[in-house]
């Protein structure tokens, strides 16, 4: 289920006093089974992008096609485009509102008019798919748990309405690295599953390099760059001058070859660098 974006431009307010261009002409299209990492500094636009994906706001130009649905179409159901794509805002654990997790989850499908049935089913596998345990916190008060759980149930109730597409604003915002740790584990365990398109916005390319399949950069509300993590990192300057990093390794790595040592341009993860550094410890040594 592709998500074509076209020439997709959206100011607020436009017209007034206030009129604000939040994305210019964006080109994209995300194929199914990707895991795409969002990235940009505050106020690039990434949240305002990913509001269109279901249909939340619409083009002021341009178009947003989901599996064929063209969600400015006044014909199309922004209901239908909803089921298929799962929103998952920043600090989702803020929404819970219901005296159980199991009737928390069960909110969305129930408004679809499933069965008591169906719904129980979906509210189970949702939580199995998050890694809670039903029998263990079905019945208690979300707002009990850690704030780690309470994510995992809000996550959940998003994958209980059986979307394709997944997309998750700052999944780890505001959490321990414990609690990052595990986030980060069961959005990779939910992609690694298959089926599932993930769309993730973040600030943290140590997060980000890890998980994704492809990065999208944004820069002021327009796309600055896109290719897989391997290809974006190796742009340290051109990520340095719209204001973002590069992964830890990278910048380690960075830094070596520029005290002389011959390493791989093209390094971002702590293992890939270890195992480089491990391969040149062991020529220099032979050439001793």
């Amino acid at each position: 289920m592709p998500i074509q974006i076209e020439h997709l431009t959206h100011t607020y307010m436009p017209g007034s006093p206030f009129s604000a261009v939040a994305l210019r002409d964006i080109t994209l299209t995300i194929e199914d089974g990707e895991l795409i990492g969002l990235l940009g500094h505050t106020g690039s636009g990434k949240t305002t992008l990913v509001q269109h994906l279901n249909g939340l706001i619409k083009p002021t130009e341009g178009k947003v096609i989901v599996d064929g649905l063209d969600t400015s179409d006044k014909n199309t159901s922004l209901l239908e485009v909803r089921r298929k794509v799962g929103l998952v805002f920043q600090y989702p654990e803020y929404q819970l509102f219901e005296e159980t997790v199991a009737k928390d989850i069960a909110f969305g499908p129930k408004n679809l008019g499933l069965s008591e049935e169906e719904t129980d089913r979906r509210v189970r596998t949702a939580m199995e798919k998050v890694g809670l345990d039903y029998e263990e916190i079905a019945e208690r008060s979300p707002f009990e748990l850690s704030g780690g759980q309470m994510r995992r149930v809000a996550i959940a109730g998003v994958l209980a309405m059986q979307p394709k597409v997944l997309v998750l604003d700052e999944p780890t915002a505001g959490l321990d690295p414990a609690g990052r740790r595990s986030i980060l584990d069961m959005i990779r365990q939910l992609h690694a599953a298959g089926g599932l398109t993930v769309i993730m916005v973040s600030h943290s390319m140590d997060d980000i390099s890890t998980l994704a399949t492809r990065l999208i950069v944004m820069s002021r509300g327009e796309l600055a760059m896109t290719g897989t993590p391997r290809e974006v990192f190796k742009n340290r300057e051109l990520l340095s001058s719209i204001g973002l990093g590069v992964p830890q390794a990278a910048e380690l790595a960075f830094q070596l070859r520029e005290a002389g040592f011959q390493l791989p341009d093209d390094l971002y993860t702590a293992d890939e660098l270890y195992d480089a550094i491990l391969k040149l410890a062991g020529k220099e040594a032979g050439a001793c």
